[in-house]
């Protein structure tokens, strides 16, 4: 089985100014409170292509170390896969994205999570559905909060 969750906001920032947030992870660590340390991140090289090594946590769960892979379209999408060879790899696999699509209101950003749980695990999903999607929601509107743009023009974040 897979557990998903998914949730979009508007921002005044670009789709490259939310995507250089997001990559920043000590800054993005504010929106996802499932991060719990950053240790290092790797890249973009000049394909898009780079990796994080941090820890994090869901419910339930102590912190944890993982390393996620990740490929950055310029400037549409990004998206973070579960390296190989982890130990979180014998738990689950994971995927997350985030798409941003400018308009004349402002850029939407959705983001989603997959999670695909492995043998006895699976039973995390009961625990983490219902949690997931109220993270996810409240992620984003986190999100949103740091890339207002307040009165006076100058960009938060």
């Amino acid at each position: 089985m897979t557990l998903q969750a998914r949730a979009s906001t508007t921002v005044s920032a670009s789709a490259q100014e939310v995507l250089e947030f997001v990559l920043d992870l000590e800054k993005y660590m504010a929106a996802d409170h499932k991060i719990t340390k950053v240790v290092k991140v790797t890249g973009p090289d000049e394909s898009g292509a780079g990796s994080a090594k941090l820890w994090g946590r869901m419910k339930g769960t102590p912190p944890s170390p993982d390393v996620q892979n990740f490929q950055l379209d310029r400037w549409s999408k990004i998206t973070f896969t579960g390296a190989p060879k982890q130990p979180g790899r014998l738990v689950f696999d994971f995927v997350g994205t985030f798409e941003c699509d400018e308009g004349d209101e402002g850029t939407v950003v959705t983001h989603a999570y997959t999670f695909d749980f492995k043998g006895p695990f699976r039973i995390m999903e009961k625990v983490l559905g219902n949690w997931l999607q109220e993270e996810i929601d409240e992620e984003m509107a986190r999100l949103g909060d740091l890339l207002t743009e307040p009165a006076d023009g100058a960009a938060v974040g």
